[in-house]
């Protein structure tokens, strides 16, 4: 993250000194001004219409960019930086444009996007050390599953003269597939192989077009028509193992990947196996066959020492409730990356494990300010980030943030696997509680049984609701299972009400036993 720091900060002073010239186009002078006076509703308007006036122009999206990402609209913010990338802007607005994208990607790990952006810049900066460390782990993580930015759709492009000079730049090393970008339609690969069905490139291309368009019956058809033609073809059956993967077939999948590794593909073997190891993990998990799945993880470890099989072993422990080793690992991917997965995972598991302490605080603030920054509504984050939502909404409560926290119980309302569990109903009912929704904290406690602190809970929710006989119903119930609830209630202030009521008073004293006044 220090390489991203550097680079932000050189961004800062890019983004401030952005000139306004005297003889440019008025509409965008006036655009500009806006923009300088953080007027961004009225700066958007001009800019975008300019934009539809000078398609061929860059720079209006340029600034759209910059006006989304102050309002925190990343996913349009994004999209206006990749359409002002492909269009004509001056060389140093182009270099920010490339530099800011490629930092992007690099952060959200989407590494073929990463990859081609940082390329793009070293075009104009081939001396720049810390974009030539975020090219190199790009190119070596490419085809890397887990990436978190499927949200962003590529822009569509206006045919320019840039844009064809654009075409024209190599990709500086190949991976282990044609990247997305690099792809055309699959309905245009069947106009062409009507013309010519034997020609096996074009067959493979169209096969993983209709993988990248998620048709993965046509997908398989056309793989193992290629497997036929040339059985021996490593990356033929480490593609099939992926669409057997994708349509659920994970013992299938794995059938695949036994035969990608007898013959490692031979420009680069161990990229080759760390993605092989890897997509064997993830099918063993869903065999639910955890040794193997742990091994596979490993292995592909070994092949690159990368974080993502560490983030992979993190998530499978989380699985088994092995928290230590939980924690352990998503350590150790964060010390290689840093991604907000692996410091979720850390958060959870250590918290999981009763620890305490500035690692767990950490990456709370990492977890927890990277969700309020990029989902305000919790609901529409990827569903990876969710499996840290309880534990989430926990740990807010206990900060006092109770509103905060009902953001992330709430979306675990209609998950099943979830919403009826004893964690999750008495600590949503617990937050409710503290949010003054008596009525409905207690629908919720009143599911959990032979639970002393639930029943305690219960105890204050009637005291508000001036119920004594349920007052000493569920505290009777709570100083049966733990005696330590009588002394609690002497000092509660919600019981405060009944302070001049004898018979409340022999009621605690004798514990629940009747009294003379009684």
């Amino acid at each position: 993250m220090e390489l991203v720091g550097k680079l932000f900060s050189l961004l800062l002073i890019i983004i401030f000194s952005l000139p306004v010239f005297s003889n440019e186009n008025a509409l965008l002078k006036d655009a500009k001004k806006a923009f300088s006076r953080k007027a961004y509703s009225e700066a958007i308007k001009k800019f975008s219409k300019y934009s539809d006036l000078h398609p061929s122009d860059g720079e209006a999206y340029m600034y759209l960019g910059y006006i989304y990402e102050y309002k925190k609209d990343y996913p349009n913010s994004v999209q206006n930086f990749r359409k002002a990338a492909e269009l004509n802007l001056e060389r140093d607005h182009k270099k920010t444009v490339l530099l800011k994208l490629a930092l992007f990607f690099n952060y959200h790990q989407d590494w073929n996007l990463a990859a081609t952006y940082a390329a793009r810049y070293l075009k104009y900066d081939s001396k720049n050390e810390e974009m030539q460390k975020i090219y190199n782990r790009a190119t070596s993580n490419r085809g890397n599953p887990t990436s978190n930015t499927t949200y962003i759709q590529p822009p569509k492009t206006v045919e320019t003269k840039h844009a064809v000079e654009k075409q024209e730049i190599k990709k500086p090393v190949a991976s282990l597939e044609k990247d997305a970008e690099d792809l055309k339609p699959s309905s245009e690969y069947e106009k062409e192989l009507k013309l010519t069905p034997n020609d096996e490139n074009l067959r493979w291309e169209y096969s993983l077009a209709l993988i990248e368009e998620k048709k993965y019956d046509l997908a398989e058809e056309n793989i193992k028509q290629l497997i036929e033609k040339n059985p021996n073809r490593t990356r033929y059956h480490y593609k099939m193992g992926i669409v057997k993967l994708r349509k659920d077939d994970p013992k299938a999948a794995i059938e695949s990947f036994e035969k990608a590794r007898k013959n490692p593909f031979s420009k680069d073997p161990n990229v080759f196996l760390y993605y092989v190891h890897l997509n064997e993990g993830i099918a063993y998990q869903k065999l639910k066959q955890f040794e193997m799945a742990e091994s596979s993880f490993k292995e592909a470890h070994k092949q690159l020492a990368k974080d993502t099989p560490l983030l992979a072993l993190a998530r499978l422990n989380h699985d088994q409730s092995k928290w230590s080793q939980c924690a352990e690992n998503a350590e150790r991917a964060i010390s290689l990356a840093g991604q907000i997965e692996s410091h979720m995972f850390r958060f959870i598991c250590l918290a999981e494990d009763n620890k305490s302490g500035p690692k767990v605080e950490s990456s709370f603030e990492k977890y927890y300010g990277y969700l309020e920054s990029n989902f305000p509504v919790p609901l529409k984050s990827p569903e990876k980030y969710q499996v840290g939502f309880l534990r989430l909404a926990r740990y807010l409560t206990t900060l006092g943030k109770e509103a905060a926290a009902e953001k992330y119980f709430s979306v675990l309302e209609s998950d099943s696997s979830i919403n009826q569990t004893r964690e999750y109903l008495f600590y949503r009912g617990k937050n409710l509680f503290y949010l003054g929704k008596t009525d409905l904290a207690i629908s919720l406690l009143q599911k959990v049984s032979n639970s002393s602190a639930s029943h305690y809970l219960l105890a204050r929710c009637y005291a508000k609701k001036s119920d004594l006989p349920n007052v000493k119903l569920n505290l009777k119930a709570a100083g049966n299972l733990k005696e330590e609830y009588w002394e609690m209630a002497k000092k509660e202030s919600d019981f405060a009400i009944y302070e001049k009521d004898i018979t409340f008073k022999e009621f605690l004293a004798n514990k629940g036993e009747v009294g003379p006044n009684q």
